[in-house]
């Protein structure tokens, strides 16, 4: 093991990249004669799906960020700043009410990059868009589904922790990180949250999405730590998660998707201007931490 730890350090930048690539095409490689033989009887089935999206990704998303941090680094933990100490918990409250408060902001980004015209010379890729969003909110929805606490617990699981914990590793964390090491943070930090929300291949939440990337990534940035991107990606995805339970499941609950924007356009604005501010707020925060840990 010692002989591999760190054997590509040196790699420039394409190297890097190529290998992280390289890395997630063997592992999803790996993980798709699994995934086919657990769909074989019934393409269908829901459980299927959930345990073929289980597998997915952890083969594209947790495990190749640590391969590559293990073959690039000395310090694989260091690279992906996966700080073990105890993170203080006014780090982590600041974070869970900056999602919560930006998100209808968040819902009138979303309806604004809905309403983009698309030329018609585009025609084509306009209609490709339109049926691949459809698409992936029926499978969304479907997934989500449930009406058991445990159909609950594991969509959390599989809709917020996972994804949490692997996309962040491989895009703030291994990809941001490789590209840092190249043109700097604020570079990294943009160019990944662009790839991050290309990659979804959901057009219309293309600019909210990015903007979320960008913020884990300065999070990333301020906090040196990936524990606190993830507790936000966490609870943006886990938000969706307990709304869509407790919609199908007869409660009636203000429909999240749509606040900021139609009706509650004013809270779309008024999110935006104090999520700007708060944005601020926990730049300061975290350089004030770093101003007394230089001075202790």
């Amino acid at each position: 093991m010692g002989i591999t730890k760190g054997l590509f350090e040196k790699s420039g930048i394409i190297g890097k990249l190529f290998l992280l690539f390289a890395i997630t095409i063997l592992f999803t490689l790996i993980a798709l004669p699994v995934i086919k033989a657990i769909t074989f009887s019934n393409p269908t089935d829901i459980v299927s799906l959930k345990f073929s999206q289980l597998i997915l990704s952890i083969g594209a998303f947790v495990l190749p960020p640590l391969v590559l941090a293990f073959l690039i680094s000395n310090h694989p933990s260091k690279f992906l700043y996966l700080n073990i100490k105890k993170i203080p918990w006014i780090d982590i409250i600041y974070v869970v009410l900056f999602m919560i408060v930006i998100l209808p902001f968040i819902n009138l980004l979303g309806e604004l990059n809905h309403q983009i015209i698309i030329p018609k010379i585009f025609s084509g890729l306009e209609s490709w868009m339109k049926t691949s969003e459809e698409q992936a909110t029926q499978f969304t929805e479907k997934l989500l589904n449930v009406h058991t606490l445990q159909g609950l617990l594991f969509n959390v699981f599989l809709v917020a922790v996972l994804p949490a914990i692997g996309e962040e590793l491989y895009f703030r964390g291994a990809l941001q990180g490789v590209i840092n090491q190249w043109k700097g943070v604020r570079f990294s930090i943009w160019m990944t949250a662009i790839i991050f929300s290309t990659i979804h291949f959901q057009f219309y939440g293309f600019v909210p999405r990015m903007l979320l990337g960008a913020f884990f990534g300065y999070l990333l940035f301020w906090s040196e730590n990936i524990w606190l991107p993830i507790v936000g990606h966490f609870i943006n995805n886990v938000i969706a998660v307990v709304f869509y339970y407790l919609k199908f499941n007869g409660y009636k609950v203000p429909d999240i998707d749509s606040i900021g924007f139609g009706n509650t356009l004013w809270t779309g604005f008024a999110s935006g201007a104090v999520g700007i501010f708060f944005f601020f707020i926990l730049k300061h925060h975290f350089q004030l931490q770093v101003k007394k840990k230089l001075h202790t």
